[in-house]
């Protein structure tokens, strides 16, 4: 359980595979959930909403009826084609709404891709390798596998749909999102696509790029791997003992010590101190992480 609800939901209950969110507002549903990514490429689409399922109507509600399906995002992941900033002016959508809302994404000077459109559909273009780098989302390397060139850029072509659209194309539960993701990519690399020039003719009869044309032919699937948990933890691991190293380092200096084990020593004296001093318990604050490994 959060400290705090999300957004107009009062109760926030998170755990590594997904969040529920609980509320009593008219105007919006009672229970929220969200399922982590991770989750869903470590076991699969269809397991990681039978689990979510299960914990709900165990835990909160014993009966599940009308689960709707309110967002969708689906993606594919790509090497080779390397969009470039001018490309924008080649990208056509059916949508006037939000063929002007726009962004092109810099970190410092390097060029990281786009983001189309707003409300119901959202399209985000960008470089993936340079994403992993600030995420830590570094399991992601274990579904790419061996089909991953290392001397290359991994781009995403990524598309949030949400209920409009979703109603639009007839879909409901979120069993049916799942066994449909082919059709929303379809309709998605339809609303938006990158065009080939050709001089004296409108933007929007211009013939769709073969490197379009190969994005819209992907196989949207779900690849997993049993590795994703074991890396977002090696991740996480080595997370803090950088920041062990940190804390550490910084208290051998204020002790006038050099030498690791001495460091060691003093660390400990001065966590038992402070245990002591507030009457804590270092295993009640180790049970107490949501981390923890069991």
């Amino acid at each position: 359980m959060q400290a705090s609800g999300w957004g107009s939901y009062r109760y926030w209950l998170r755990c590594g595979n997904f969040d529920v969110f609980v509320g009593r507002g008219r105007s919006l549903p009672p229970l929220y959930a969200r399922l982590a990514s991770s989750f869903i490429h470590e076991v699969g689409p269809s397991s990681a909403l039978a689990e979510l399922k299960s914990f709900v109507e165990l835990a909160l509600q014993a009966q599940l009826v009308g689960a709707l399906c309110s967002r969708v995002d689906i993606y594919t992941d790509f090497q080779g084609w390397v969009p470039r900033p001018h490309d924008y002016g080649r990208f056509v959508t059916r949508s006037r709404r939000n063929t002007s809302h726009v962004a092109i994404h810099h970190d410092g000077r390097r060029f990281t891709g786009f983001t189309f459109g707003r409300d119901e559909i959202v399209a985000r273009l960008y470089d993936k390798s340079a994403e992993l780098t600030h995420s830590g989302k570094d399991w992601m390397r274990a579904i790419w596998d061996d089909r991953l060139d290392p001397s290359k850029p991994v781009w995403r072509m990524e598309f949030q749909l949400r209920r409009a659209v979703l109603a639009q194309c007839s879909l409901q539960a979120p069993e049916d999102a799942v066994k449909r993701r082919q059709d929303l990519w379809t309709y998605a690399t339809q609303w938006l696509s990158l065009r080939s020039p050709r001089p004296g003719t409108r933007r929007t009869r211009w013939p769709v790029a073969n490197a379009w044309a190969q994005l819209s032919r992907a196989a949207i699937g779900a690849p997993q791997s049993a590795v994703v948990r074991q890396r977002i933890r090696k991740h996480a691991e080595s997370v803090l003992v950088r920041g062990l190293a940190g804390y550490a380092s910084s208290l051998a200096a204020v002790a006038g010590v050099t030498d690791l084990d001495v460091t060691m020593l003093v660390s400990r004296r001065r966590v038992g101190e402070y245990m002591d001093a507030t009457g804590r318990d270092f295993r009640d604050l180790v049970m107490a992480k949501p981390e923890r490994q069991v």
